[in-house]
């Protein structure tokens, strides 16, 4: 007998999963498809858990940057995503270049916040994924589960605020060998 399903939205902070792949792997050739399946899969497993999955959406949030040549290769970085995963609902804030020559956001942690809460709100998910690590969401944390919603936190075991992650129901610490598996070798 299967379990009952349960209505899942992942929320993913694009601009810290492909700085962690830049840093650790070497690009950002990311395997949409199988972070998907990975972040499902341990959902499942979840001890605490007794549902199976019924995945509503997943949500990457970005910066593309103003300035050319920097908006051409960002656009067709994101046409790409849009173009290659269905599933995969791509929102766009600003990417604002430092002096070091990397980039900012601006603008993508709020465009996150307003879809988590109001669709917890409108009742449009049960559990929402979150893979991200920036402590300013707590507050939408917390709020997500004020509106009775459960969540899971999965980030990289070494880049992520404690405070954060035990404002989670449920925590997953990933590691390198396991963000191989889910790289696109070109």
């Amino acid at each position: 007998m299967s379990s009952p399903l349960e209505k899942v939205m992942i929320f993913i902070d694009g601009g810290y999963l492909r700085k962690l792949f830049l840093d650790l792997i070497g690009d950002d050739n990311i395997d949409f498809f199988k972070l998907r399946n990975y972040m499902l899969d341990l959902y499942q497993r979840t001890p605490i858990n007794p549902f199976d999955a019924n995945l509503i959406r997943v949500y990457y949030y970005d910066g593309i940057s103003d300035e050319e040549p920097d908006r051409s290769k960002h656009k067709k970085y994101f046409d790409y995503l849009k173009g290659r995963y269905f599933f995969l609902t791509t929102r766009l804030g600003e990417a604002v270049r430092l002096p070091d020559g990397s980039f900012r956001q601006k603008g993508v942690d709020i465009l996150m916040a307003v879809d988590a809460l109001s669709m917890a709100y409108r009742n449009y998910y049960d559990t929402g994924i979150f893979l991200l690590a920036d402590r300013d969401f707590i507050p939408l944390i917390e709020a997500v589960k004020n509106a009775g919603k459960k969540t899971y936190s999965f980030n990289y075991v070494k880049n992520v605020s404690l405070e954060l992650t035990q404002t989670f129901d449920f925590r997953y610490g990933f590691r390198k060998n396991e963000m191989e598996q889910w790289h696109i070798k070109r």
